[in-house]
């Protein structure tokens, strides 16, 4: 069962487009758009301050954590502030 779901699941991502998962792509896609919204501010090199049209986080890049404890769960779910400040470079 196990070799069967993997074969379909590598059959299946040779059809992408792209080096991506259509699904994860959408997903950035989304988080990007939303991430036009944000405004950063950089306190150091480390410390930036996200204000976006509902809420605000301090987000910490060498410590890889967030106000809203996001990155505490997982560095794989960025959202929007995230997808931000990663766009800004360093």
């Amino acid at each position: 069962m196990l070799m069967a779901r993997l074969q379909v699941n590598r059959d299946s991502a040779e059809e992408w487009d792209s080096l991506i998962c259509p699904r994860i792509m959408e997903t950035l896609k989304k988080n990007m758009k939303q991430a036009a919204e944000c405004i950063p501010m950089k306190s150091d090199d480390w410390h930036f301050q996200i204000m976006d049209p509902h809420d605000q986080h301090t987000v910490d890049i060498s410590q890889k954590s967030c106000s809203c404890r996001r990155w505490d769960l997982t560095v794989l779910r960025l959202t929007r502030e995230h997808m931000h400040i990663l766009s800004l470079g360093s």
